[in-house]
């Protein structure tokens, strides 16, 4: 099964529509404590990606897959550069295939340029929101070239206005969508937050059912290159590269 690792503010995994899909759990930010949503970002994220098929709420894009919940953000939504490089490397030790990074920062670091290389290096394909920037540059880790870079576009395929310019490489739908929240309950959410967590899902997808799309094992040298160039294949191209990349996935 696809293991997606969701660094986030945490994921509320007894919500209705996410029973079962969390595996585990990690408290980058305090190792002791336990991992609890409060900000109930992690959980709009998780439920987009993965809710459950049933008779509640929601539908993920790949329901039945894996998802590591790392919580590197505050109960306020703040996060720093040492509980993400923690995060992160938990995630290559518990060997997860993607990584999903719904939050940036302004300015390249180090620390986080390191961090991030040794999970592509590991074989990991990271997805990291834009940012809400405004039509100013994209946030960090976004703006790596190894990572996958993610804007938002509303129901008529515009970009939203909040999203940001610069390296981008797809768009999701990131405007007035509905996902689950914390206390068992659903809301309405936008951001390009939202936009990566469908282009994880879509990567998800595509890893779930490798065989039907000529995707190599992921040691493969070649294993990268093909999921991209698979990415931009089943895109539609929407306009400016600098704000729409190469499209939104259609699968």
């Amino acid at each position: 099964m696809v293991k997606v690792a969701i660094l986030d503010s945490g994921i509320e995994k007894k919500h209705e529509d996410l029973v079962g899909r969390i595996v585990k759990e990690y408290n980058a930010i305090n190792p002791q404590e336990k991992v609890k949503d409060i900000y109930g970002h992690g959980t709009a994220v998780a439920g987009i990606i993965a809710a459950n098929n049933n008779s509640k709420g929601i539908i993920g894009i790949v329901p039945k897959i894996d998802i590591y919940s790392i919580k590197i953000l505050s109960n306020s939504g703040k996060g720093n550069i040492e509980a993400l490089s923690k995060g992160i490397d938990w995630a290559i030790k518990n060997n997860v295939d993607l990584i999903n990074i719904s939050f940036g920062m302004p300015y390249d670091k180090p620390e986080l340029k390191k961090a991030i290389n040794k999970a592509v290096k590991a074989g990991i394909i990271i997805v990291a929101s834009a940012g809400n920037k405004y039509g100013l540059k994209s946030d960090y880790p976004a703006s790596y070239d190894n990572v996958i870079s993610v804007n938002a576009v509303n129901a008529d395929l515009r970009i939203a206005s909040f999203s940001a310019k610069g390296k981008i490489d797809f768009v999701g739908p990131g405007v007035d969508i509905i996902t689950t929240t914390t206390n068992n309950n659903y809301k309405n959410v936008e951001g390009t937050s939202i936009a990566a967590a469908y282009v994880t899902g879509s990567l998800a997808y595509l890893l779930t059912y490798k065989d039907k799309f000529n995707i190599p094992d992921r040691y493969d040298p070649t294993y990268s290159d093909k999921v991209y160039k698979v990415l931009k294949k089943k895109s539609l191209e929407l306009g400016d590269e600098n704000v729409y990349g190469h499209g939104l996935i259609q699968l």
